[in-house]
Parts: C-alpha cells; sequence; structure tokens
C-alpha cells in the first residue's frame, strides 16, 4: 500500500492526536492568567519575595517542569508515535505508572506557581485552583478516546493508577509493582 503524502490536515489532525484534550487545559490556562493579571488593577494580594527568593523558586520550577517534561517525552516517543506512524501501545511505565496524565500534572505543580513566584501575588491562586478543577473535566473527555482505544487494559489501568497526582499511591508503588508483574508495556497488540 502506498504512502500517504503528508497534507496541512493531516499534519493538523496528527497534532491534535498529539496534544490530545491538553490544548483545551492550556487555552483554559492562558484565558485564566490573563483575566487575573486584568483584575490585577483592582484587586492583589501582594507577598513580600526579594529577588534572590523568587531566582530560587523560579529555578527549581522551573528545572522541575522540564525534568518531568523530558521524562514524559522519553517514556511515551509522542513524535515517533503520533507525527511518525508508529504504533499506538498504552505506555504503563515510568511517569504513567505513577499518573494517567503525568504531562498534565507536571505543568499544574509547575507553570501557575510561577506567576505567584514572579508577579509575588496571591491573586493568582485563583486561575490555579481553577485550572485544577478544570483539567480533571479535560482529562474526562481525553480518556473516552482512550477506553475506546485501549479497552479493558486502559480501565484495568484507570482503575490502579489516579488521573494526576499519585495521592493513591502509597510510598510511590507504581501501576507495574502494583499488578506484580515485570512488564513494562501494555499493548494492544
Amino acid at each position: 500500500m502506498p504512502e500517504k503524502p503528508f497534507t496541512l490536515w493531516s499534519i493538523l489532525r496528527k497534532f491534535k492526536n498529539l496534544v490530545g484534550a491538553g490544548i483545551h487545559l492550556l487555552l483554559i490556562g492562558v484565558l485564566t492568567e490573563a483575566a487575573t493579571l486584568v483584575l490585577r488593577r483592582w484587586f492583589s494580594f501582594p507577598i513580600f519575595l526579594t529577588l534572590e527568593i523568587q531566582v530560587m523558586l523560579s529555578v527549581t520550577l522551573v528545572a522541575v517542569c522540564l525534568s518531568g517534561l523530558i521524562w514524559f517525552n522519553r517514556t511515551s516517543n509522542l513524535v515517533k508515535v503520533h507525527l511518525l506512524n508508529g504504533k499506538n501501545e498504552l505506555i504503563t511505565h515510568g511517569p504513567f505508572a505513577y499518573a494517567r496524565h503525568p504531562l498534565y500534572a507536571t505543568l499544574l505543580l509547575t507553570l501557575p506557581p510561577l506567576f505567584i513566584v514572579w508577579y509575588s501575588d496571591l491573586l493568582f491562586l485563583i486561575p490555579w485552583i481553577l485550572i485544577f478543577i478544570v483539567s480533571h473535566y479535560v482529562v474526562r473527555i481525553e480518556e473516552r478516546g482512550l477506553v475506546e482505544l485501549f479497552g479493558e487494559d486502559y480501565q484495568r489501568y484507570r482503575q490502579r493508577v489516579p488521573a494526576l497526582f499519585p495521592f493513591k499511591r502509597a510510598f510511590g508503588k507504581s501501576f507495574d509493582e502494583d499488578r506484580g508483574d515485570s512488564s513494562t508495556n501494555m499493548s494492544t497488540g
């Protein structure tokens, strides 16, 4: 069967598959942060942070964010699977053994706090809380497609691994340890 040429629509479709419902979460985050910047004209809850503390917190948050993104990408091979027509498989190792959506978790834990640090204003807790609430709805939307794609394997995975934060995992016990087997991937075969 001859290979289909790349068209603008096929590239856009592959990009949508790559980012999933996360693009909606990103858009909501940008809009709520922008609205908070506007609200800041009338309301503010300043906190005192020295430049040294701001730099230290910013470097720490950026390092955590980049580390999470690198671990996520190395584990999932997003470019290979979605942009180069690789095989889709349910990944349950690496960060996916602790959270079903580790990319969203990483971004939620690092990017909104940067606004609090950079603007030294607790008003930016409001968009962080809103983004956190909306993220649970975005996850539900995305998981409908994952259940369709991976079926029973994803249902079992979803029962054992929390969506965003590994608070249910006792002492960081991963999905693979919980299952008690040595396989690192569940393939759709």
